[in-house]
């Protein structure tokens, strides 16, 4: 019988000790931890998941500034606002995407490391190619603490990545791959061809792709483990990576969809804001 890997337990762990720092701040510096986030535009999805930012943070006592620009917004528009809130704030999010004549890359490194909660910059990111990393971007970061909530066992074992973003596989394939893991680890894309032939030896199958159903039962190795964290719209419906249909007791686990790895996103950035500030 298969373990459904729900994200709920999760996150409560997460923000449990996150809430635990925030207290100690709050004590130290007689003020909560301030998390500054920017949208640029009136993305529906964008604006979505930063009201969920937002709720965690009153949640947590985290004071939450959110700066609304208009999609029109410069580019020296957008640098100007990013070095205004630097000495204001404890942590920075610009959320992504941001609209085609903004510089994605160039905005991203305007933020300090040490505010950097999303762990987007490049020297954050190149960390992660050290033993020195602090920051994880949240998504990455929320299927490590899956797994580790989970005793899911990644030593030996064949990992397959759908999705070569960076939010997700990049930092993913070198963390999993690394002496804490021991894990075997190999990332598969839209120009990979015969994708069964990696998916059905993998040990754990981590599915990034944001296509509905993409990956059915004849993808998926028995007594594998799946984790789906892929998200599409279709007629205003909302779907994984993975189709369901037939898996009973043909997994060993798998994390559902909805109530998976979402729900530890946003409590993996907040506590990428804990480990910043502490």
């Amino acid at each position: 019988m298969e373990i459904i890997l729900y994200g709920k337990p999760v996150a409560e762990e997460l923000d449990k000790n996150s809430k635990k720092v925030f207290d100690e701040f709050k004590s130290s510096n007689k003020r909560n931890p301030k998390l500054t986030a920017i949208t640029v535009g009136e993305d529906p999805a964008s604006l979505l998941y930063v009201s969920r930012k937002e709720e965690k943070a009153n949640d947590l006592g985290v004071e939450f500034n959110w700066i609304k620009l208009p999609e029109k917004t410069s580019q020296n528009d957008l640098d100007s606002q990013i070095k205004e809130i630097i000495k204001e704030s404890d942590g920075i999010i610009v959320q992504l995407p941001l609209p085609r004549h903004i510089h994605a890359e160039q905005t991203i490194n305007m933020i300090p490391n040490n505010l950097d909660v999303d762990g987007l910059t490049a020297l954050n990111l190149g960390n992660l190619y050290s033993d020195n990393y602090k920051i994880i971007p949240a998504t990455s970061l929320a299927i490590l603490e899956l797994i580790k909530y989970y005793n899911i066992d990644t030593n030996d074992k064949n990992i397959v990545i759908a999705g070569r973003s960076r939010l997700v596989s990049s930092p993913l394939a070198k963390i999993l791959s690394s002496k804490k893991y021991n894990a075997n680890v190999s990332v598969i894309h839209s120009r990979t061809t015969n994708q069964k032939s990696f998916t059905l030896n993998a040990d754990i199958f981590i599915s990034a792709i944001g296509k509905p159903k993409n990956y059915d039962i004849s993808f998926l190795k028995e007594n594998s483990v799946v984790i789906d964290i892929g998200i599409s719209s279709v007629d205003s419906q909302t779907y994984g990576d993975i189709d369901t249909s037939n898996l009973e007791n043909h997994l060993l686990s798998r994390s559902p969809y909805p109530g998976g790895v979402g729900p530890i996103t946003v409590s993996a950035l907040y506590s990428n804001l804990a480990k910043l500030i502490s």
